[in-house]
């Protein structure tokens, strides 16, 4: 009797974040979702290069002329980074907690650090490999290509010696070595990264047409979005709503002043300054998180409506939704549109149970799916001949589409179920 009656208490004084962690294991929606998110970026991305696939093709579009126009300044493929972290900030104050119950605060709080350069440098790897690409078509390389160059083979030996940790009885000595070889080299990517974007940043506020490194793409704004909300973790919901608001506030004003707007769009995503805009953006889906998990969906979903409405609302007063610049309406319409697509998620997820559940393969591992896909299309783009890509008929693009889609497909599959996955 005592046994059962302590069981019981133990139960009834689990704390919040134990309760969020175990129901956060029994919703696959988010998991769906994610991975939805993940297939997205990377087969519509891999489509992309067939034009005869017409719409399909289309889908990865982020230019208005060539893409599908939803709403004002936003296409349809604009809406898929903005989800992607929507998925982040589901489960990243969950996850943070978790760390810092099995690991303790220090250790938890230098671990997301690492991680959020670590993905950072990652994007940088994968730009010195485009760069490497295009020295073979007379792009010479510079200064900084090459440093990157070299932490980037670091990286990779600690990724190989992380492999052979795997091995029982090389455990031991090698996973702890490996693995600050490899999180120290991306790591220092990632720091090398934002330090060349700052300067890109300077040199094109003076003049449009200045030379600029280039290294600011996709995984290098989530990870920055990340370091700017990570102080935001551990606050209450309304921290987060406040502290977003401010920043997003700080940032509006900015991007509204003069041509700011204007240059930066030259630079991805807004560069390395327009991080600050997808940064608030975590944050405020951190903050509708921290509803859902309270387990005030209705709210939550009110939220999501809200920053919705208010975009669209104010198009009319701070320009159109564009994300290359991270414009103020874009950064609302993105927070609204990305938690009503997640609630579609979610609600299907109550009234129709999935078995055969390919979205949840794509979304256990997104950063080697991004890595396998960026040398599908590597390979693909710089072997095959333009009348395989561009120049390819509609049926046999359609056919290399569904081969690449079914490969990559089961990749995520192998890689779900492997136990000892290489992840960030």
């Amino acid at each position: 009797m005592d046994e059962i009656k302590t069981q019981e208490i133990q139960q009834n004084t689990l704390t919040v974040e134990e309760k969020q962690t175990k129901e956060t294991k029994r919703i696959k929606s988010i998991d769906r979702f994610r991975g939805f998110c993940v297939f997205c970026m990377l087969v519509f991305q891999f489509l992309k290069n067939f034009p005869s696939l017409g719409f399909l093709s289309r889908l990865a579009e982020h230019s208005l002329s060539k893409g599908i126009v939803i709403l004002p300044g936003m296409t349809l493929a604009d809406i898929i980074a903005p989800a992607f972290i929507f998925a982040i900030g589901l489960t990243f104050t969950l996850s943070f907690n978790k760390w810092q119950r099995l690991y303790g605060t220090k250790r938890a709080i230098i671990h997301y650090l690492e991680r959020a350069l670590a993905i950072i440098g990652l994007g940088t790897f994968l730009e010195v490999c485009n760069k490497i690409i295009d020295s073979m078509s007379g792009y010479v390389l510079n200064a900084f290509d090459i440093v990157a160059l070299v932490f980037s083979i670091i990286a990779i030996l600690g990724l190989v010696l992380r492999l052979l940790a795997n091995i029982p009885s090389w455990k031991k000595k090698l996973s702890p070595v490996a693995e600050q070889i490899f999180y120290v080299a991306l790591s220092c990517l990632g720091i090398m990264n934002i330090i060349i974007s700052t300067i890109d940043f300077i040199n094109v506020h003076s003049d449009y047409s200045a030379f600029r490194y280039d290294y600011w793409v996709t995984l290098q704004g989530i990870g920055f979005a990340i370091l700017v909300a990570f102080p935001f973790v551990k606050s209450k919901p309304w921290v987060k709503l406040l502290g977003g608001f401010l920043i997003a506030l700080a940032f509006s004003i900015f991007h509204q002043i003069g041509d700011n707007k204007a240059w930066l769009d030259v630079l991805v995503h807004g560069g390395v300054v327009g991080g600050f805009g997808w940064g608030a953006m975590l944050i405020f889906d951190m903050f509708i998180a921290d509803i859902f998990f309270q387990g005030k969906k209705s709210s939550a979903f009110a939220w999501c409506v809200s920053f919705f409405a208010l975009g669209l609302v104010l198009v009319q007063w701070l320009g159109v939704i564009n994300m290359g610049s991270c414009s103020p309406t874009f950064i609302l319409v993105g927070t609204g549109l990305s938690g009503i697509l997640f609630f579609f998620f979610d609600v299907t997820d109550r009234y129709y149970k999935i078995k055969f559940d390919p979205l949840v393969w794509w979304g256990k591992n997104p950063i080697i799916m991004f890595l396998v896909e960026f040398f599908v299309i590597g390979l693909y783009t710089t072997f095959m001949p333009e009348a395989a890509l561009s120049g390819a008929a509609w049926y046999l693009a359609l056919i290399q589409g569904i081969l690449a889609t079914v490969a990559l497909t089961a990749i995520a599959y192998g890689l779900s179920r492997v136990k000892n996955s290489i992840s960030l």
